[in-house]
């Protein structure tokens, strides 16, 4: 799939209004892929049972292919065989990492997938994992997007925005017979991340336990005593030890990652995330903005932006603007390295936060 010299190539992605859409009259085929699962596994299923609305025998008409049971062969077999009773079929391929795919291989996919123009009656939906795809952007897509967008419409399916997961939450809260206090899925969402899969049994979770107390709305502090904390959180916590001079706070967690198996970019990145709306939020709060004001700017919920400010408001903003340039450092030298350890995160906790030393002892024990 070598490019040639000088070719210009554009892929459109489908909006969030066309995904909705084409679950509901789907045809053809589709590319779900970027970092929200949830959404994607509810698009497919949305798509599958529309196409096959009028199957008497829907388990006849459709073949779903995963990493060992797909071959072009037998890919092409299924998108070729005709419906029975019914006006199409459903065919799928899940994949959990098409990154690793030789160009080779995504090029015998892409040719078995143009069949896809010879057969009307068949609806394709192609869905890789969060992380199993690198599209690159619409105006320089990757050589795998710009082939498998000659039959399939590309959908990217990003983490939704707070707002909208809080929405959404409301719905799982409503239908258990409760109701939520303000600051209760803000915290939800602070404690345990946006991906929807998660959310959603952390919600059921909370919402069992409010009941179980005899309680008619779910708080932040039964979200704070239910809540599984992930990553996110860890980097919010590793952000305040590291500005706060804790090094022993900030090497526990560093600690917890290192016992998750967080990817140590992965992490790094997290924490350079939160110094920076930290930053932001210092800023603004000292040009006299509201936390309303913050989250409008930031794109944050109002109780996100208002605890951002407070932790701001305790650490000099030369102090912030130190520690954010120290993790834009290490993290370019991460990229850069052929290796990528724990030591480099380690190194930047110690500098960053060596002001006050409680404790000598370091994760590794």
């Amino acid at each position: 799939m070598a490019r040639e010299k000088g070719e210009k190539r554009f892929v459109e992605y489908m909006s969030d209004a066309e995904i909705r859409a084409a679950a509901k009259e789907p045809s053809g085929g589709y590319f779900l892929f970027g970092e929200e699962d949830y959404l994607k596994r509810h698009y497919a299923g949305s798509i599958r049972r529309a196409a096959l609305a009028d199957s008497s025998l829907p388990e006849m008409n459709e073949a779903i292919f995963d990493e060992d049971s797909y071959t072009p062969s037998a890919l092409w077999e299924a998108i070729a065989a005709p419906p029975l009773m019914g006006s199409h079929r459903f065919v799928a391929f899940r994949v959990a990492d098409l990154s690793v795919y030789k160009d080779a291989q995504i090029e015998e996919l892409a040719e078995t997938l143009e069949t896809l123009r010879d057969y009307p009656e068949t609806v394709f939906v192609l869905y890789a994992a969060a992380g199993g795809f690198d599209a690159g952007k619409p105006n320089a897509p990757s050589d795998a997007a710009a082939a498998l967008s000659k039959s399939l419409r590309l959908a990217y399916v990003p983490l939704q925005s707070e707002a909208r997961l809080i929405r959404w939450l409301e719905r799982h809260v409503r239908d258990h017979g409760l109701t939520a206090e303000g600051g209760a899925l803000p915290e939800l969402i602070r404690l345990c991340g946006r991906e929807m899969l998660r959310l959603s049994s952390e919600v059921e979770k909370a919402c069992v336990l409010t009941k179980a107390e005899g309680k008619a709305a779910l708080t932040a502090d039964i979200v704070r005593r239910s809540a599984s904390r992930t990553p996110e959180e860890n980097a919010f916590q590793l952000a305040n030890s590291i500005l706060a001079g804790n090094r022993a706070a900030a090497l526990e967690c560093l600690g917890r990652a290192v016992k998750r198996a967080e990817p140590p970019l992965k992490l790094l990145a997290a924490v350079t995330g939160v110094i920076s709306d930290l930053c932001a939020a210092a800023q603004l709060s000292k040009d006299g903005a509201t936390p309303s004001d913050i989250a409008r700017k930031l794109k944050m919920h109002e109780y996100k932006a208002g605890l951002y400010a407070r932790t701001a408001r305790g650490v000099p903003i030369e102090r912030l603007a130190a520690a954010l340039s120290l993790c834009v450092g290490t993290e370019k030298k991460l990229k850069s390295s052929p290796t990528v350890g724990y030591a480099d995160v380690e190194r930047l906790v110690c500098e960053t936060a060596g002001a006050t030393r409680k404790g000598g002892g370091g994760w590794r024990g």
